[in-house]
């Protein structure tokens, strides 16, 4: 009588124990989906926010290319100009890919000049990249930071040149 007592209050114990237990991973697990819920929309925000942000740096990107292409008259940089307009013109796509995944500078790049000719990404590769070492070592990060500083390189470089020719042609 007294073991059938004694498995009894020790079945009850249990019971209770095992009950405000589950009860207290309940409550862990409604906070954890509700943070979780919470993140998601937070990460919602922030991607879109991103996206926003590579759409408009891609047309200031863009406005100062055509700008620049609007007022250059040299036909050497032109060319030059026009090797990097695919990199310009993709740049949301290829600000995604790095934000996305380091290391992807070079192949995003790489499909952004694809859809032109061929040869177009080694003509861009040998006269943009590798005449320039701060370039070249921008290039050489295959990231983001690398990416955006890149592009940004590029563009004061020949804004740079542009205030360089105009000085000397007011002279």
């Amino acid at each position: 009588m007294i073991a059938v007592l004694l498995i009894t209050a020790l079945f009850v114990i249990l019971s209770v124990y095992f009950f405000f237990r589950a009860e207290k991973l309940q409550r862990q697990m409604i906070t954890l989906k509700r943070d979780t819920a919470k993140i998601k929309s937070e990460n919602q925000v922030l991607s879109k926010s991103m996206g926003l942000i590579a759409s408009n740096n891609e047309e200031f990107a863009k406005n100062r290319l055509q700008l620049l292409l609007n007022k250059y008259q040299e036909h050497d940089v032109l060319d030059e100009l026009a090797l990097i307009e695919p990199f310009i013109n993709n740049y949301s796509q290829i600000f995604k890919e790095c934000l996305l995944k380091k290391g992807k500078l070079h192949s995003a790049t790489r499909k952004c000049f694809s859809s032109q000719e061929e040869e177009l990404y080694k003509v861009f590769f040998e006269k943009i990249i590798k005449n320039d070492t701060k370039v070249q070592r921008l290039w050489n990060s295959n990231n983001f930071i690398g990416f955006v500083s890149l592009a940004e390189a590029l563009l004061v470089k020949y804004e740079e040149q542009l205030q360089e020719n105009i000085e000397t042609e007011d002279s």
